[in-house]
């Protein structure tokens, strides 16, 4: 249950970048994205406890090993926190405010001077691994619920949309501009692809298009990472 937060509401754009902005944060920490929705995030971070191995080396130390166990129990395994972002700006982690700084509704005016900052390539690196982890929740979804993908608009950037998937784009689906969005792939690429899915009704796999369209092999590495494939 959200507590009530005071202040007017913001659009949906400035909430999103809000979210974005946390997520970035935990990214930071070591934490990865388990779902995203609107203005809603579940990260998780750790891993599962083998219980079944600290049983073997309870019995096998004769007892010994029982306070390692206990102790990796209570703190190890994995752990979440749910991220929400109230209607006026405020993010909340499982419920609780947490204070973070604010981001601007519009770029500032003027020629912008960017200063040497120590962090600035641990900064680079959080965002890459915050568009890879949106790319791998996408696909989750889609796996799982691809009606609900459509809905979404997984993969479809060419469409207005509130869902962000790091950058995916639907090779069964999308139009040839939205195609060149992805490395090495050219407006005649793209013709060629939509093209082709049309007669042998699309595709299932980065692998079995570059065969299926006859194109170079060096492109498969960015069409996996990038690409999905809708029903």
């Amino acid at each position: 249950m959200i507590p009530f937060q005071s202040g007017p509401p913001l659009p949906p754009d400035r909430l999103r970048a809000i979210l974005g902005n946390a997520i970035m944060r935990q990214v930071h920490l070591g934490w990865r994205i388990e779902s995203q929705v609107d203005n809603y995030a579940v990260m998780a971070t750790g891993g599962k406890v083998n219980h079944p191995l600290h049983l073997l080396g309870t019995v096998l130390t004769c007892g010994a090993w029982l306070p390692v166990w206990v102790i990796m129990g209570a703190t190890g395994g994995e752990r979440r926190v749910s991220i929400t972002v109230a209607p006026n700006g405020v993010v909340l982690f499982d419920g609780r405010p947490a204070a973070l700084p604010p981001v601007p509704a519009r770029p500032p005016r003027g020629p912008v001077v960017r200063h040497w900052r120590g962090n600035s390539n641990a900064e680079a690196i959080a965002a890459a691994t915050l568009r890879r982890d949106l790319r791998r929740a996408a696909r989750r979804h889609a796996a799982e619920d691809p009606m609900l993908a459509r809905e979404l608009r997984i993969g479809r950037p060419d469409l207005p949309r509130e869902y962000d998937d790091g950058g995916l784009v639907d090779l069964n689906h999308a139009p040839p501009p939205a195609l060149t969005a992805l490395s090495g792939v050219t407006p005649e690429i793209a013709e060629r692809i939509v093209s082709m899915r049309e007669n042998v009704g699309g595709f299932t796999s980065a692998e079995e298009l570059v065969v299926t369209v006859d194109l170079h092999p060096d492109l498969t590495p960015e069409i996996k990472e990038y690409g999905i494939f809708l029903p």
